[in-house]
């Protein structure tokens, strides 16, 4: 065996290591008499030191040794084992919330103010080395429908890398200079709050409408995207590293398509420039994922209009004026009575 590699162990044979000439060897009983055609499978397990520097392969020499009086020692066979380098990085998206059902009519707010936009939506994308080596220059890239225009749908609000990343946006996040950090003014206990509930018809995932149509897909592929690129240096094993995008849906863009559904869709990918390690990689890392967010519209069920009730009952009782003057003019009400028995007999 190599002069870094011990033995761990064996299965069906009983073996000893000893030492011959600063070279470790492995001793292994095959059978005391071995019959001819006799096949024997050897286990062995083998702990190496310092296998990020022990080059491509790593050797061991294999020989039977018998106390036959003839050819008592087979040829020498060199068996080499490959020595690669691998880590297994795993890219995984969220979104916060899932699914959002908003209002189909809101009221009219102002365009530039926190006001317009309805609360946020997050995405994030985790990053885990799954290890068992450490990945060297990883590069990830988001891409999330919109630019932050007025006529987009989602406006960026902010990016939150955590773990070490380090992210940056084109264009950059939050152009109105929202101040979405905030905290929402609680009502003074003084004054009574009145609240109104209206009823909603909510349009549910599954439950399909009659004449509804599919869901809108905004993704990079129809819209103007954002584009997030984050630089990691290393990611050593079980190392995570997060990134969320914080957005809001633009309440104006909802009122020009009232009746659609929509699917928000970003979309990720990362690669891994090189493993910090002598030996070759097995493979570098890369992977993508997708993550969708499903907007569904509410319908309010309005109250009706008093007038609308008032023309439909004087609507029932024209109809029923003009029917009534249809049958007198027929003679409907002219007509004689039939006699009845107690005329007849008289």
């Amino acid at each position: 065996m190599p002069p870094n590699c011990s033995k761990k162990g064996f299965r069906r044979l009983i073996c000893n290591q000893k030492k011959e000439n600063e070279t470790k060897m492995v001793l292994c009983e095959l059978g005391n008499p071995m019959k001819n055609n006799t096949r024997i499978g050897i286990t062995m397990l083998v702990s190496v030191e310092n296998l990020e520097e022990a080059g491509e392969y790593v050797s061991f020499q294999l020989q039977i040794r018998s106390k036959n009086s003839q050819n008592p020692n087979s040829k020498v066979v060199l068996l080499d084992v490959p020595v690669r380098a691998e880590a297994r990085v795993e890219l995984q998206g969220n979104s916060f919330p899932a699914s959002l059902v908003v209002a189909a009519e809101e009221s009219d707010r102002e365009q530039n103010s926190l006001d317009s936009w309805i609360p946020k939506v997050e995405h994030t994308y985790e990053l885990h080395n799954k290890g068992p080596g450490t990945a060297n220059g990883l590069h990830l890239s988001i891409h999330l429908p919109g630019q932050s225009q007025p006529s987009d749908l989602l406006y960026i609000l902010n990016i939150q890398p955590q773990g070490d990343l380090r992210c940056s946006s084109q264009p950059s996040p939050n152009p109105l200079k929202l101040d979405w950090r905030l905290p929402t003014p609680s009502p003074s206990p003084t004054q009574p709050v009145h609240r109104k509930r209206d009823r909603r018809q909510a349009f549910l995932p599954g439950l399909k409408q009659p004449g509804e149509q599919d869901p809108v897909l905004v993704s990079c592929e129809s819209a103007s995207c954002t584009v997030v690129q984050c630089e990691l240096q290393e990611m050593a094993r079980g190392q995570r590293a997060t990134v969320t995008v914080l957005a809001l849906l633009s309440l104006p863009s909802l009122r020009q398509r009232p009746l659609d559904q929509f699917v928000l869709q970003s979309h990720a990918w990362f690669n891994v420039s090189s493993l910090p390690y002598a030996v070759p990689a097995l493979s570098l890392p890369s992977g993508e994922a997708l993550v969708q967010t499903q907007l569904f519209r509410a319908l309010e069920e309005r109250p009706i209009p008093i007038w609308w009730v008032l023309v439909g009952a004087l609507g029932g009782l024209l109809l029923l004026t003009i029917l009534v003057l249809a049958m007198w003019k027929a003679g409907f009400f002219k007509r004689n009575r039939p006699p009845l028995e107690e005329d007849e007999e008289e």
